[in-house]
């Protein structure tokens, strides 16, 4: 499948920021000509809006906060799904809020979209391509059914998490990739003026509604380089007054103390962000924690995050299937604790249902444990 070679040379930087269509302003599945409603930050309400990473579960960690999901709405690729659906890696909007305890918070909705779904094709290292997109792995990405990215290979259909890295979106960052049966092809990218994504001209009736420079997630069927939509959403930001915390890679600086987040517009001119943003560069992964401000994100802080914290996860759950001690799972998670110091209790009380506290690193599919606390 060829690549489209150069996007519309009139593409600006505000095509990253394209809004929502007419209706866009809800949360829920799929609505009438195809199109797919996403948790965004939206008009009205004041709590905090959080877009990030999974990195632990007991109560879902993301951006370094523990969410008590509970009551937690939760959507898959806009079905409707449970809380213990959630794994690792995945790329979560969340609605929600947090109490005087920063780290803490209760979360009302979830939802989670893939970026892309296909066949693999034309691994090199680790970076390969999948829906047209061009995707690469590093040391923090789960792999799901696969292995490692060694074992990636051409003709693999995959589902693929992860974070925007190029600033014409042509490139993405994988957070999490699972081994898939059969799928519509998701993928997701910029509207050129020639009507593609990615490479593939669109069509359908549903193609007809999107527009030069969205930046979108189609979902549909592929034949060779068409992709007829079945469904779309359009990713974008709307007006919200309420605090915000978002994850994503650095993909372009602007004038006047700005940058963009994946495809959202930074405002980082605040004097005490002046040491961080200049360490600033291309390509990392940053933490920002701010307010939306007429579609642009006002910063407060920024964290740029470490090679180690991207490689860390936490989880505290029940074990729900276990062969030994090298070879347990936990909220999906396989694990392997043969090097982890034991706290109350030994490995010999390890079994299915007993509740474990872990802390390790990622390691492709497996979680290294390096330490576990038995809690039963």
């Amino acid at each position: 499948m060829s690549r489209q070679s150069a996007l519309d040379a009139n593409l600006g930087r505000r095509s990253f920021l394209s809004l929502a269509v007419a209706g866009l302003t809800g949360c829920g599945g799929g609505l009438d000509m195809g199109v797919q409603t996403a948790l965004r930050p939206g008009t009205g309400g004041t709590g905090l809006f959080v877009q990030g990473s999974i990195s632990g579960f007991g109560s879902v960690i993301v951006n370094g906060i523990r969410f008590d999901d509970t009551a937690a709405a939760v959507k898959l690729d806009g079905l409707p799904a449970i809380a213990q659906d959630l794994r690792l890696g995945m790329v979560v909007d969340l609605q929600g809020s947090r109490g005087a305890d920063l780290t803490l918070g209760v979360a009302n909705v979830i939802e989670v979209w893939s970026i892309a779904q296909g066949v693999v094709s034309q691994v090199q290292g680790a970076q390969f391509q999948v829906a047209g997109m061009l995707v690469q792995a590093d040391a923090a990405t789960v792999f799901d059914g696969i292995g490692s990215i060694a074992a990636l290979a051409n003709g693999m259909r995959v589902a693929v998490w992860g974070l925007q890295a190029g600033a014409d979106a042509s490139r993405w960052t994988a957070t999490r990739v699972a081994l898939v049966s059969a799928t519509p092809v998701v993928s997701t990218g910029i509207v050129t003026a020639a009507h593609t994504l990615n490479g593939f001209a669109l069509t359908g009736q549903n193609a007809a509604s999107l527009a030069t420079g969205q930046l979108v997630r189609v979902q549909g069927g592929a034949s060779g380089s068409t992709l007829t939509v079945g469904s779309f959403r359009v990713l974008g930001l709307q007006n919200y007054q309420g605090e915000c915390e978002m994850e994503g890679l650095v993909t372009a600086f602007l004038p006047g103390s700005r940058f963009m987040l994946g495809y959202i517009e930074v405002d980082a001119s605040s004097a005490s962000l002046a040491p961080a943003l200049a360490r600033l560069a291309l390509g990392q992964r940053v933490e920002v924690e701010g307010l939306w401000v007429g579609n642009v994100l006002k910063a407060n802080e920024l964290e740029v995050k470490s090679g180690l914290q991207l490689d860390e996860a936490d989880i505290e759950a029940r074990i729900e299937q276990f062969t030994s001690i090298a070879n347990f799972v936990v909220r999906g998670q396989r694990c392997n604790a043969s090097a982890a110091v034991i706290s109350k209790g030994v490995a010999a009380d390890l079994k299915v249902g007993v509740k474990v506290k872990l802390k390790g690193t990622k390691a492709g599919d497996v979680l290294m444990v390096t330490t576990l606390e038995i809690e039963d």
